[in-house]
């Protein structure tokens, strides 16, 4: 893994707070494409948010330590196997 990526992951474990997360950390934030233990991964909360180029319609989840983006079709596709609480939104803060 790259020093500036081990760097960002370091900076984004903890970049959830107060159920809100600054938009320059949600742009770092790695999307999680595939997972052997989806159950393992916890589920923070639902992003929606349009910069001006871009489109987040999705979830946060920290998985192994690490925080990661998922799209919102992979929570549909998830919803039997995995109980998480999608209700719950996350403010993006610009800035």
């Amino acid at each position: 893994m790259p020093d500036d990526e081990i760097k960002w992951q370091e900076v984004l474990k903890d970049s959830v707070l107060n159920d809100s997360i600054r938009a320059t950390h949600l742009r770092k934030v790695p999307h999680l494409k595939d997972c052997p233990a989806w159950s393992e991964a916890t589920f923070l909360g639902r992003v929606i948010f349009k910069p001006q180029f871009g489109n987040y319609d999705g979830g946060l989840v920290k998985y192994g330590g690490r925080l990661y983006y998922i799209n919102k079709a992979q929570i549909e596709a998830l919803r039997p196997w995995v109980k998480w609480n999608t209700n719950k939104i996350l403010t993006v803060i610009e800035g």
